[in-house]
């Protein structure tokens, strides 16, 4: 019976800590998507402004290696800051 108890304490242990490291997995991923998201929304918002206004600009995102959704959101962040530059240079520049 002993070893029934431990063998079961040590089960439902493992198991809790399994649950555990996925719900922290899995909202860390959804973070990250969100992110991802976020930052595709604010790229195609501002090339639908920028085409809109008739200003030249280079639309193309390269994801190669670009693995998961941060990798993918910085990817697109960067995209956005290029963008943003582009525009107010053409809004500032007067």
């Amino acid at each position: 019976m002993n070893t029934f108890s431990r063998t079961t304490l040590a089960l439902l242990t493992s198991s809790a800590f399994a649950a555990a490291a996925f719900a922290e997995t899995t909202s860390s991923n959804d973070s990250a998507y969100e992110t991802y998201r976020s930052n595709l929304s604010s790229v195609e918002a501002l090339s639908n402004t920028l085409d809109k206004e008739g200003i030249q600009y280079n639309a193309e995102v390269n994801l190669d290696g670009a693995n998961t959704f941060a990798k993918k959101a910085e990817v697109y962040s960067e995209k956005h800051d290029e963008l943003q530059t582009i525009f107010n240079a053409s809004h500032f520049e007067n």
